[in-house]
Protein backbone atom coordinates (compact mmCIF):
# COMPACT_ATOMS: atom_id res chain seq x y z
CA UNK A 1 0.00 0.00 0.00
CA UNK A 2 3.07 2.28 0.51
CA UNK A 3 2.58 3.79 -3.45
CA UNK A 4 -0.94 3.19 -3.62
CA UNK A 5 -3.34 5.55 -1.73
CA UNK A 6 -6.19 5.31 0.57
CA UNK A 7 -8.58 5.13 -1.82
CA UNK A 8 -7.13 1.46 -2.74
CA UNK A 9 -6.64 0.30 1.02
CA UNK A 10 -11.01 1.01 0.64
CA UNK A 11 -11.56 -0.45 -2.62
CA UNK A 12 -10.02 -3.74 -1.50
CA UNK A 13 -12.87 -3.88 1.12
CA UNK A 14 -15.11 -2.96 -1.92
CA UNK A 15 -16.98 -0.58 0.36
CA UNK A 16 -17.53 2.74 -2.20
CA UNK A 17 -18.15 4.54 0.94
CA UNK A 18 -17.80 3.85 4.81
CA UNK A 19 -19.64 5.11 7.51
CA UNK A 20 -18.66 5.99 10.80
CA UNK A 21 -20.42 6.73 14.44
CA UNK A 22 -18.86 9.60 16.48
CA UNK A 23 -20.56 10.04 20.10
CA UNK A 24 -19.17 12.34 22.68
CA UNK A 25 -20.06 11.40 25.93
CA UNK A 26 -20.33 13.70 29.32
CA UNK A 27 -17.50 13.27 32.01
CA UNK A 28 -19.09 9.79 33.52
CA UNK A 29 -19.41 8.91 29.71
CA UNK A 30 -22.96 7.52 30.81
CA UNK A 31 -25.20 9.46 28.53
CA UNK A 32 -24.39 10.67 25.00
CA UNK A 33 -24.37 14.12 24.15
CA UNK A 34 -23.61 14.48 20.73
CA UNK A 35 -24.13 12.08 18.03
CA UNK A 36 -23.05 11.95 14.35
CA UNK A 37 -22.39 9.53 11.44
CA UNK A 38 -19.40 10.63 9.66
CA UNK A 39 -19.10 9.16 5.84
CA UNK A 40 -16.65 8.83 3.81
CA UNK A 41 -16.80 8.61 -0.26
CA UNK A 42 -13.92 6.59 -1.82
CA UNK A 43 -15.06 8.06 -4.96
CA UNK A 44 -15.28 11.65 -4.93
CA UNK A 45 -12.94 11.90 -1.64
CA UNK A 46 -16.05 13.56 0.05
CA UNK A 47 -17.08 13.44 3.47
CA UNK A 48 -20.38 13.70 4.84
CA UNK A 49 -21.44 14.52 8.67
CA UNK A 50 -25.15 13.90 9.77
CA UNK A 51 -25.80 15.19 13.14
CA UNK A 52 -28.57 12.83 14.90
CA UNK A 53 -30.25 14.98 17.89
CA UNK A 54 -30.22 13.91 21.21
CA UNK A 55 -33.45 13.89 21.73
CA UNK A 56 -34.60 11.95 18.36
CA UNK A 57 -37.11 9.39 19.96
CA UNK A 58 -36.85 6.40 19.19
CA UNK A 59 -38.53 2.77 20.35
CA UNK A 60 -36.77 -0.39 21.14
CA UNK A 61 -37.66 -3.61 19.64
CA UNK A 62 -38.70 -6.09 22.39
CA UNK A 63 -35.96 -7.99 21.75
CA UNK A 64 -33.81 -5.20 22.88
CA UNK A 65 -36.02 -3.68 25.82
CA UNK A 66 -36.18 -6.95 27.31
CA UNK A 67 -32.27 -7.35 27.17
CA UNK A 68 -31.93 -3.62 28.57
CA UNK A 69 -34.21 -4.65 31.35
CA UNK A 70 -32.12 -7.67 32.33
CA UNK A 71 -29.08 -5.40 32.70
CA UNK A 72 -30.53 -2.87 34.95
CA UNK A 73 -32.24 -3.11 38.60
CA UNK A 74 -34.36 -0.16 37.41
CA UNK A 75 -37.20 0.11 35.09
CA UNK A 76 -36.33 0.92 31.40
CA UNK A 77 -38.81 2.49 29.71
CA UNK A 78 -39.60 1.25 25.88
CA UNK A 79 -39.54 4.66 24.15
CA UNK A 80 -36.74 6.67 24.96
CA UNK A 81 -34.66 9.38 23.49
CA UNK A 82 -31.47 8.12 21.59
CA UNK A 83 -29.04 9.25 23.63
CA UNK A 84 -30.53 7.32 26.56
CA UNK A 85 -29.37 3.86 24.65
CA UNK A 86 -25.68 4.49 25.80
CA UNK A 87 -26.90 4.78 29.44
CA UNK A 88 -29.63 1.54 29.19
CA UNK A 89 -26.95 -0.70 27.80
CA UNK A 90 -24.83 -1.04 30.70
CA UNK A 91 -21.05 -0.70 30.05
CA UNK A 92 -20.20 -3.90 28.20
CA UNK A 93 -22.62 -3.06 25.06
CA UNK A 94 -23.16 0.79 24.99
CA UNK A 95 -20.77 1.41 21.97
CA UNK A 96 -22.85 -1.84 20.20
CA UNK A 97 -26.37 -0.93 20.71
CA UNK A 98 -26.05 2.52 20.28
CA UNK A 99 -24.31 1.69 16.86
CA UNK A 100 -27.29 -1.20 16.49
CA UNK A 101 -30.19 1.68 16.76
CA UNK A 102 -28.65 4.47 14.83
CA UNK A 103 -28.14 1.39 12.03
CA UNK A 104 -32.36 0.78 12.92
CA UNK A 105 -33.32 3.99 12.68
CA UNK A 106 -31.45 5.05 8.93
CA UNK A 107 -31.48 1.84 7.79
CA UNK A 108 -27.62 1.87 7.13
CA UNK A 109 -25.03 -0.16 8.06
CA UNK A 110 -22.31 1.12 10.15
CA UNK A 111 -18.75 0.46 9.84
CA UNK A 112 -17.02 1.44 12.76
CA UNK A 113 -17.47 4.15 15.90
CA UNK A 114 -15.29 6.63 17.77
CA UNK A 115 -16.24 7.51 20.71
CA UNK A 116 -15.11 10.97 22.38
CA UNK A 117 -14.97 11.47 25.65
CA UNK A 118 -15.00 15.79 27.02
CA UNK A 119 -11.05 14.89 28.98
CA UNK A 120 -10.43 13.55 25.08
CA UNK A 121 -12.13 16.96 23.23
CA UNK A 122 -10.51 19.20 25.49
CA UNK A 123 -6.98 17.11 24.77
CA UNK A 124 -7.54 17.12 21.15
CA UNK A 125 -8.06 20.67 20.62
CA UNK A 126 -5.38 21.54 22.76
CA UNK A 127 -3.02 18.80 20.72
CA UNK A 128 -3.52 20.80 17.19
CA UNK A 129 -2.93 24.09 18.36
CA UNK A 130 -6.36 25.15 19.21
CA UNK A 131 -9.36 26.32 16.62
CA UNK A 132 -10.45 29.53 15.49
CA UNK A 133 -13.97 29.94 15.96
CA UNK A 134 -16.43 33.07 14.43
CA UNK A 135 -18.81 32.26 18.23
CA UNK A 136 -22.00 33.06 17.17
CA UNK A 137 -23.27 34.85 20.54
CA UNK A 138 -22.50 35.61 23.73
CA UNK A 139 -22.35 32.25 26.15
CA UNK A 140 -22.82 32.61 29.81
CA UNK A 141 -23.18 29.55 31.74
CA UNK A 142 -21.99 28.38 35.20
CA UNK A 143 -22.70 24.46 36.78
CA UNK A 144 -20.53 23.32 39.50
CA UNK A 145 -22.30 20.08 39.71
CA UNK A 146 -21.13 19.73 35.93
CA UNK A 147 -17.68 21.39 36.69
CA UNK A 148 -19.29 23.21 33.41
CA UNK A 149 -17.79 26.75 33.22
CA UNK A 150 -18.49 28.94 30.10
CA UNK A 151 -17.88 32.45 29.80
CA UNK A 152 -17.87 33.33 25.61
CA UNK A 153 -18.01 36.79 24.08
CA UNK A 154 -19.60 37.09 20.42
CA UNK A 155 -17.23 36.78 17.30
CA UNK A 156 -13.76 35.33 16.12
CA UNK A 157 -11.01 34.12 18.44
CA UNK A 158 -9.17 30.58 19.20
CA UNK A 159 -10.20 28.52 22.04
CA UNK A 160 -7.99 26.13 23.90
CA UNK A 161 -10.02 22.65 24.72
CA UNK A 162 -11.44 24.15 28.20
CA UNK A 163 -13.47 27.15 25.87
CA UNK A 164 -14.64 24.67 22.78
CA UNK A 165 -16.23 22.33 25.20
CA UNK A 166 -18.52 25.49 26.51
CA UNK A 167 -18.76 25.85 23.15
CA UNK A 168 -20.29 22.76 21.66
CA UNK A 169 -22.23 21.73 24.99
CA UNK A 170 -23.68 25.51 25.31
CA UNK A 171 -27.33 24.92 25.29
CA UNK A 172 -29.21 27.91 26.35
CA UNK A 173 -31.52 30.27 24.47
CA UNK A 174 -31.65 28.65 21.41
CA UNK A 175 -34.74 29.44 19.34
CA UNK A 176 -34.40 25.84 17.57
CA UNK A 177 -33.32 24.16 20.70
CA UNK A 178 -31.06 21.49 20.25
CA UNK A 179 -31.39 21.77 16.31
CA UNK A 180 -29.34 24.92 17.40
CA UNK A 181 -26.90 23.67 19.02
CA UNK A 182 -25.95 20.78 16.93
CA UNK A 183 -25.51 23.95 14.06
CA UNK A 184 -23.10 25.32 16.15
CA UNK A 185 -21.51 22.14 16.74
CA UNK A 186 -21.46 21.73 12.83
CA UNK A 187 -19.97 25.42 13.02
CA UNK A 188 -16.95 24.16 15.25
CA UNK A 189 -16.27 20.85 13.74
CA UNK A 190 -16.02 22.59 9.65
CA UNK A 191 -13.41 24.86 11.87
CA UNK A 192 -11.75 21.55 13.65
CA UNK A 193 -11.36 20.01 10.28
CA UNK A 194 -9.84 22.90 8.29
CA UNK A 195 -7.38 23.15 11.30
CA UNK A 196 -6.10 19.80 11.03
CA UNK A 197 -5.82 19.71 7.85
CA UNK A 198 -3.70 23.45 8.21
CA UNK A 199 0.23 22.85 7.01
CA UNK A 200 0.99 23.12 10.80
CA UNK A 201 -0.86 20.09 11.87
CA UNK A 202 -0.48 18.05 8.66
CA UNK A 203 3.40 17.74 8.93
CA UNK A 204 2.62 16.19 12.38
CA UNK A 205 0.03 14.01 11.83
CA UNK A 206 1.06 10.51 13.07
CA UNK A 207 2.75 12.09 16.05
CA UNK A 208 -0.88 13.97 17.06
CA UNK A 209 -2.64 10.51 15.72
CA UNK A 210 -0.32 8.68 18.31
CA UNK A 211 -0.63 11.16 21.35
CA UNK A 212 -4.79 10.77 21.24
CA UNK A 213 -5.44 7.95 20.27
CA UNK A 214 -5.18 6.46 24.23
CA UNK A 215 -7.64 9.04 25.13
CA UNK A 216 -10.42 7.81 22.29
CA UNK A 217 -12.43 4.25 22.36
CA UNK A 218 -12.72 2.96 18.94
CA UNK A 219 -12.91 -0.42 16.71
CA UNK A 220 -10.07 0.31 14.58
CA UNK A 221 -6.65 0.29 15.01
CA UNK A 222 -3.55 2.16 15.53
CA UNK A 223 -2.20 0.74 12.63
CA UNK A 224 -5.10 1.64 10.44
CA UNK A 225 -5.31 5.06 11.42
CA UNK A 226 -1.91 5.47 10.97
CA UNK A 227 -2.16 3.70 7.60
CA UNK A 228 -5.04 6.00 6.20
CA UNK A 229 -3.51 9.10 8.36
CA UNK A 230 -1.17 9.20 5.06
CA UNK A 231 -3.49 10.20 2.61
CA UNK A 232 -5.10 12.79 4.52
CA UNK A 233 -4.11 15.65 1.79
CA UNK A 234 -6.52 13.87 -0.38
CA UNK A 235 -9.09 15.33 1.90
CA UNK A 236 -10.57 18.95 1.47
CA UNK A 237 -12.14 21.29 3.71
CA UNK A 238 -14.91 22.52 1.15
CA UNK A 239 -15.69 18.87 0.19
CA UNK A 240 -16.75 18.34 4.36
CA UNK A 241 -20.50 18.13 3.68
CA UNK A 242 -22.62 18.87 7.16
CA UNK A 243 -26.22 18.02 7.78
CA UNK A 244 -28.81 17.47 10.51
CA UNK A 245 -31.65 14.69 11.22
CA UNK A 246 -34.72 16.63 9.69
CA UNK A 247 -37.37 16.44 12.22
CA UNK A 248 -39.18 18.61 14.59
CA UNK A 249 -39.09 18.73 18.74
CA UNK A 250 -42.26 17.94 20.53
CA UNK A 251 -43.30 17.38 24.42
CA UNK A 252 -45.24 13.99 24.62
CA UNK A 253 -46.15 12.85 27.93
CA UNK A 254 -44.78 15.87 29.47
CA UNK A 255 -41.09 14.83 27.79
CA UNK A 256 -39.28 16.95 25.01
CA UNK A 257 -38.11 14.50 22.09
CA UNK A 258 -37.32 15.11 18.83
CA UNK A 259 -39.49 14.12 15.72
CA UNK A 260 -37.88 12.30 12.71
CA UNK A 261 -39.56 13.18 9.67
CA UNK A 262 -39.44 9.83 7.98
CA UNK A 263 -39.98 10.54 4.71
CA UNK A 264 -37.33 13.49 4.08
CA UNK A 265 -34.91 11.21 6.37
CA UNK A 266 -35.56 8.42 3.82
CA UNK A 267 -34.46 11.07 0.76
CA UNK A 268 -31.43 12.30 3.03
CA UNK A 269 -29.83 8.98 3.77
CA UNK A 270 -30.38 7.57 0.24
CA UNK A 271 -28.56 11.05 -0.77
CA UNK A 272 -25.76 11.20 1.87
CA UNK A 273 -24.75 7.52 2.40
CA UNK A 274 -26.38 5.79 -0.34
CA UNK A 275 -25.04 4.73 -4.20
CA UNK A 276 -26.84 5.78 -6.55
CA UNK A 277 -27.11 2.03 -7.78
CA UNK A 278 -27.81 1.31 -3.69
CA UNK A 279 -30.82 4.14 -3.99
CA UNK A 280 -32.29 1.62 -6.82
CA UNK A 281 -32.43 -1.11 -4.56
CA UNK A 282 -33.17 0.73 -1.50
CA UNK A 283 -36.20 -1.30 -0.76
CA UNK A 284 -34.65 -4.58 -0.98
CA UNK A 285 -31.42 -3.74 0.82
CA UNK A 286 -33.09 -1.92 3.98
CA UNK A 287 -35.79 -5.41 4.39
CA UNK A 288 -35.30 -6.88 7.63
CA UNK A 289 -36.73 -9.86 9.62
CA UNK A 290 -39.96 -8.83 11.57
CA UNK A 291 -39.83 -11.77 13.89
CA UNK A 292 -38.46 -9.86 16.99
CA UNK A 293 -41.32 -7.24 16.48
CA UNK A 294 -44.31 -6.87 19.02
CA UNK A 295 -47.14 -7.68 15.98
CA UNK A 296 -50.90 -7.22 16.61
CA UNK A 297 -53.47 -8.54 14.67
CA UNK A 298 -56.80 -7.29 14.06
CA UNK A 299 -59.75 -8.89 12.25
CA UNK A 300 -60.52 -6.25 9.20
CA UNK A 301 -62.89 -8.51 7.37
CA UNK A 302 -65.74 -10.70 7.82
CA UNK A 303 -64.50 -14.27 9.02
CA UNK A 304 -64.91 -14.71 12.45
CA UNK A 305 -62.13 -16.43 14.31
CA UNK A 306 -59.34 -15.31 11.57
CA UNK A 307 -57.03 -13.21 13.77
CA UNK A 308 -56.69 -16.18 16.32
CA UNK A 309 -56.04 -18.35 13.57
CA UNK A 310 -53.57 -16.00 12.46
CA UNK A 311 -51.43 -15.78 14.55
CA UNK A 312 -50.91 -19.23 15.39
CA UNK A 313 -49.69 -18.92 11.90
CA UNK A 314 -47.34 -16.61 12.41
CA UNK A 315 -46.36 -18.29 15.96
CA UNK A 316 -45.38 -21.22 14.72
CA UNK A 317 -43.44 -19.11 11.76
CA UNK A 318 -41.25 -17.62 14.62
CA UNK A 319 -42.98 -14.13 14.39
CA UNK A 320 -44.16 -12.46 18.21
CA UNK A 321 -47.44 -11.77 18.32
CA UNK A 322 -48.51 -10.16 21.35
CA UNK A 323 -52.49 -8.88 20.52
CA UNK A 324 -55.36 -9.95 18.62
CA UNK A 325 -58.73 -8.41 18.34
CA UNK A 326 -61.28 -7.04 16.23
CA UNK A 327 -60.88 -3.53 14.03
CA UNK A 328 -63.60 -1.36 15.57
CA UNK A 329 -63.46 0.76 11.73
CA UNK A 330 -64.42 -0.13 7.93
CA UNK A 331 -64.14 -3.33 6.74
CA UNK A 332 -60.98 -3.55 4.89
CA UNK A 333 -61.10 -4.82 1.61
CA UNK A 334 -57.15 -5.68 1.22
CA UNK A 335 -54.89 -6.62 3.99
CA UNK A 336 -52.67 -4.24 5.66
CA UNK A 337 -49.63 -4.47 7.48
CA UNK A 338 -48.88 -1.14 9.12
CA UNK A 339 -45.23 -0.97 10.65
CA UNK A 340 -43.19 2.00 12.64
CA UNK A 341 -40.02 2.29 10.29
CA UNK A 342 -39.23 1.15 7.20
CA UNK A 343 -38.06 -2.22 6.18
CA UNK A 344 -40.01 -4.49 7.94
CA UNK A 345 -43.02 -6.11 7.15
CA UNK A 346 -42.47 -7.18 3.71
CA UNK A 347 -41.40 -10.43 5.29
CA UNK A 348 -45.49 -11.06 6.45
CA UNK A 349 -46.93 -9.89 3.10
CA UNK A 350 -46.35 -13.86 1.91
CA UNK A 351 -49.10 -14.97 3.87
CA UNK A 352 -51.77 -13.14 3.09
CA UNK A 353 -53.66 -12.84 -0.55
CA UNK A 354 -53.11 -8.73 -1.37
CA UNK A 355 -51.12 -7.35 1.14
CA UNK A 356 -49.97 -3.72 1.96
CA UNK A 357 -46.86 -2.26 3.81
CA UNK A 358 -47.39 1.24 5.08
CA UNK A 359 -45.20 3.00 6.79
CA UNK A 360 -47.03 5.24 9.61
CA UNK A 361 -45.59 5.05 13.11
CA UNK A 362 -48.53 7.55 14.39
CA UNK A 363 -51.32 5.32 13.70
CA UNK A 364 -49.81 2.77 16.12
CA UNK A 365 -50.95 1.98 19.64
CA UNK A 366 -48.17 2.11 22.68
CA UNK A 367 -46.15 -0.85 22.75
CA UNK A 368 -47.00 -2.54 18.91
CA UNK A 369 -44.33 -2.04 16.20
CA UNK A 370 -46.80 -3.81 13.40
CA UNK A 371 -50.13 -4.15 12.76
CA UNK A 372 -51.65 -6.06 10.66
CA UNK A 373 -55.17 -5.08 9.50
CA UNK A 374 -56.77 -8.59 7.82
CA UNK A 375 -58.98 -7.88 4.91
CA UNK A 376 -62.19 -9.17 3.55
CA UNK A 377 -60.19 -11.51 0.72
CA UNK A 378 -58.48 -13.32 3.59
CA UNK A 379 -60.56 -16.27 4.65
Amino acid sequence: TEKGSMWDIFKKNEKPKINAAVFGVDEDGTRTDVIFIASFDTKTKAINLLSVPRDTRIELTEMRWKEMQNKNSYYVPRVVKINEVHAYAGKENRNKYSVDELERLLGIEIDHFVKIDLVAFRKIVDEIGGVTVDVPRNMYYNDPIQNLYINLKKGEQTLNGAQAEGLVRYRKGYAEGDVGRIKTQQLFLKAFAKQVLSERNIIRITNIIRTLYEYVQTDVGLDDILQYAKYINDIQVDNIHMETLPGEGKYIKGTSYFLPDETKMQEQVARLFLEPSEEEEIEQKTVKSSKEYAIEVLNGGSVGGLATRTQKKLKEEGYTVTSVGNYDKERQEATRIIVKEKGIGEDLKKYFKKAQVEVNPQRLPEGVEIQIVLGLEEK
